[in-house]
């Protein structure tokens, strides 16, 4: 990597200008400035010109490089990674539509690396703002200079004994849906139209497709794999279940973002790929578990499918019927039962619960 690097740096900018008026160790200066910002005896004026300092970086050509060498140095503290993960994230909103094609791919490139080397020392802030970058070039070229993003993401998916890989994928899923879907940022509204199809196609299992829109014009190949993401959550979900989620804290972590995942595909998700990823009965499950934080987010899935209007009498039958089975029906009433508070000592987790279950 150190070739592709070092050749990266070049392509996406040669002229480091010179900062504060000539050549200067660029990357002891950022130390420098962060520490300034961060120790309690700095003058408010000190603070200031570093923070000046640390922006002025952003828009020197060679701050996606140094932001890419120094977040990749685990060496380095999270203060540091953090910074130098806001200079990818600047070059990638700020200047992307500058770059040429060596330049943006060497740029997502640094991305996708920084994704691959993460790991549970990683502070979860480092781990969320990596996804996000993954997430901001999604947007601005996935579907069309970009083909094999969902590939990529599988492979993550299949890394074995790694839920920090399964929660980085979760969370660049739930967070495309939801811009794609219901942001209002510029970028995804100029891309609307590949950035929808290409969601509905790597969430939504082939065959449901197929079925769905049969006379679909062929686009650009964009998945990887049959199953589709739908699948792969609602099955994964289903394995966190078969664990211990009320004491274990990565069983239940994972539990809840697959949740918040079900939760963004619910509202637009084709119905016939929700009944046949099973999302219905693994939600029930999720709801019996005895991990209020995993109820609640099955909660909030189960409330974003049935706010849906106009289901036709298939998808009644497959996703609403179910809900009325005498098992279904067991469990709403112990629920209900267990939701009840005690006015004079009102258990705050049981009152939201029970709030959003009487929506449901």
């Amino acid at each position: 990597m150190d070739g592709q690097m070092a050749n990266g740096a070049s392509a996406v900018g040669q002229n480091a200008a010179s900062v504060n008026g000539g050549n200067v160790d660029i990357i002891s200066q950022i130390h420098q400035a962060l520490e300034v910002i961060h120790s309690p005896y700095s003058s408010n004026e000190s603070r200031r010109d570093a923070q000046r300092f640390l922006e002025n970086i952003k828009n020197i050509d060679e701050a996606p490089f140094h932001g890419f060498t120094l977040a990749s140095n685990k060496s380095q503290s999270p203060v540091v990674r953090h910074y130098a993960l806001s200079l990818l994230e600047h070059a990638i909103k700020q200047k992307w539509a500058e770059y040429n094609e060596q330049q943006s791919t060497m740029l997502r490139e640094w991305v996708l690396e920084l994704c691959r080397n993460l790991s549970k020392d990683d502070p979860l802030y480092i781990r969320n703002k990596t996804a996000q970058l993954w997430v901001e070039v999604a947007k601005r070229c996935w579907g069309s200079e970009w083909m094999d993003m969902d590939e990529l993401l599988v492979r993550l998916w299949q890394i074995p004994d790694s839920p920090v890989h399964k929660e980085l994928v979760l969370f660049v899923l739930e967070t495309l849906s939801d811009e794609v879907f219901n942001g209002d940022d510029a970028v995804v509204a100029m891309r609307e139209g590949v950035l929808s199809r290409s969601c509905v196609e790597v969430f939504t299992p082939a065959p449901v497709l197929r079925e769905a829109f049969p006379n679909r014009a062929a686009g650009p190949e964009v998945r990887s794999g049959e199953e589709g993401w739908l699948s792969r959550v609602s099955e994964f979900l289903s394995q966190c279940l078969n664990g211990d989620a009320q004491n274990n804290d990565q069983i239940r972590s994972c539990a809840v973002k697959s949740l918040s995942v079900f939760y963004s595909l619910m509202p637009w998700a084709i119905p016939k790929s929700v009944a046949v990823a099973n999302c219905v009965p693994v939600m029930c499950r999720a709801l019996a578990t005895p991990e209020v934080s995993v109820q609640k987010a099955s909660l909030e899935a189960l409330h974003a499918l049935y706010s849906r209007s106009n289901f036709s009498e298939q998808e009644f039958k497959d996703l609403v019927a179910p809900m009325y089975d005498a098992s279904s029906v067991d469990l709403l009433k112990r629920l209900f039962e267990w939701s009840a508070v005690d006015v004079e000592d009102i258990d705050e987790d049981k009152y939201q619960f029970g709030k959003k279950f009487s929506e449901v």
